[in-house]
């Protein structure tokens, strides 16, 4: 079947998949998380998000978007063929090395010297931020080359890619016995920079000798097209304020709260990381690249719409057991230290749901190269977050934070969805908005309902299983027949194959 027209039950697969592979990855983070907590407890682990917040920005930042650039532009070389591709991927690595090294570098001068810079609450753990500094570079590239393997269309690969990481920072744990936080970040740097030189070649297998030798002449060119360029500086300003934003309220609950909460909701933001692991990843690897493959905005939001569809459906059955049970889930990922983060676990996962929701037709945006609306509404609901921090995290702590990261996918997605309609004429099918509509509904009663009772009575359990019944009894009412015919036709297969 034409692309822009895949099936329910082909994108179901896909995606299940996907979320098969980041399930086996996040059990890989759990154990890792899971040791920080009780190794560190909850002091600590609010410094190293503060730590790990303040080199997004600097890599983010120096990066130019080139990893996006790469699941921008990357599929249609691929599809050009294998030289094209290999030309383009070979000037981006240059380039992104040669800027994170400088970058690098300088922090690195800047932490030995004159360490104030980065925050006075950061001081006292200077050692460790100048180990964390040398990483640098695997934090920038990984994610890249992870994005020029989903270019080349091999989003399994791209997802092994994603498991080989969470294995480098899992094992990286040995260096906290060595040497506490400093002792973590060393490890993660010698074998991040080995899994880094594997991940390149992964990217040029398949690619004949003789392409790679004819590249030879371009091996250590950093010149690449116009147009991408172009993308990076429409997004410079972003690739600094999106990190930059996350800093800020990090840093800025660890100023007047203290560690300790910081700490805290670290443990609550982590549920929702956990969340974007296991359902986010298939935005870069499977939707992205697919609405860049070319079709009129027609087919790309009718590809974005069935990709939506299956989306909410996943999630409104495998979140709210999570949002219903958030102290369950921190103990497990955390320690019982960690637990007055749970009740602010919905307002971190809801604000991921969302980010994902306009997401989707976030890259619809990108894909049709409109890049100054892109920009100014990203650049806005960043704006927005900063502000709203700066007001309403020395009164509300974690809540406030929590708030204030809301107010950004609220935003985008709406003016998003505006966009679409006023340029292209394109809207969302009224069963897609009524799906969204009950899977953010159900999200937030579920989630209500887990950090308002978190007691584990009898009668307390059979109301959140008669919460979570109705919620999914919501979404199987909304299923067109399409699907609920895909749906069967799965099972059966299954059956078939199984009994």
């Amino acid at each position: 079947e034409n692309w822009r027209w895949v099936r329910f039950d082909m994108m179901l697969r896909a995606l299940l998949t996907i979320g098969a592979l980041q399930v086996i990855t996040m059990l890989v983070l759990l154990v890792r998380t899971k040791t920080l907590a009780l190794t560190l407890g909850p002091e600590l682990v609010g410094i190293m998000a503060v730590i790990e917040k303040l080199l997004a920005v600097i890599a983010q930042t120096v990066s130019l978007s080139l990893p996006f650039a790469a699941v921008r532009f990357l599929p249609e070389r691929w599809a050009a063929g294998p030289e094209a591709f290999n030309d383009l991927f070979t000037r981006m690595r240059n380039v992104l090395l040669a800027l994170i090294l400088a970058a690098t570098a300088v922090a690195l001068m800047i932490t030995a010297w004159r360490p104030v810079t980065w925050g006075t609450a950061l001081l006292p753990y200077r050692d460790a931020l100048i180990v964390a500094l040398i990483g640098l570079p695997v934090v920038a590239l990984v994610p890249f080359l992870q994005n020029v393997i989903a270019g080349r269309m091999e989003q399994n690969r791209s997802m092994l890619v994603a498991f080989l990481h969470a294995l480098v920072v899992a094992v990286a744990l040995l260096g906290v016995w060595w040497n506490g936080l400093a002792g973590y970040y060393a490890v993660y740097a010698v074998l991040g920079a080995i899994l880094v030189l594997g991940i390149t070649h992964m990217a040029t297998r398949g690619i004949s000798v003789s392409t790679l030798a004819n590249a030879a002449t371009s091996r250590f060119s950093m010149r690449l097209p116009p147009q991408i360029w172009r993308f990076s500086g429409a997004l410079l300003i972003l690739t600094f304020l999106s990190p930059f934003a996350a800093l800020f309220i990090h840093y800025r609950l660890l100023s007047e709260h203290g560690a300790e909460a910081a700490g805290w909701m670290q443990a609550a933001i982590g549920i929702s990381l956990s969340v974007r692991a296991v359902l986010g990843t298939a935005h870069s690897v499977f939707l992205t690249p697919n609405v860049n493959r070319g079709g009129s905005p027609v087919d790309r939001m009718a590809w974005a719409n069935n990709f939506q569809a299956t989306f909410c459906l996943i999630a409104g059955i495998a979140l709210p057991p999570l949002l219903l049970f958030p102290d369950i889930a921190i103990f497990l990922l955390y320690s019982s230290a960690f637990l007055p983060g749970a009740t602010f676990v919905l307002v971190f996962v809801l604000t991921e749901m969302l980010l994902l929701l306009s997401g989707t037709y976030q890259s619809l945006v990108i894909a049709l190269d409109h890049m100054p609306f892109h920009v100014v509404t990203n650049l806005i609901a960043q704006l927005l977050v900063v502000f709203a921090a700066f007001y309403l995290v020395g009164p509300l702590g974690i809540l406030g934070a929590g708030l204030a990261g809301l107010i950004a996918p609220i935003f985008l997605y709406f003016s998003t969805m505006i966009f679409l309609r006023r340029t292209f004429g394109l809207r969302l099918p009224a069963h897609l908005l009524a799906r969204s509509i009950w899977l953010l509904l159900g999200l937030v009663a579920t989630g209500l309902m887990g950090a308002h009772s978190q007691t584990l009575s009898v009668q307390t359990l059979l109301f959140k299983l008669g919460l979570y019944i109705l919620m999914v009894g919501g979404l199987a009412l909304l299923l067109t027949g399409q699907e609920r015919q895909r749906i069967r036709e799965i099972f059966d297969g299954w059956r078939a194959k199984w009994m």
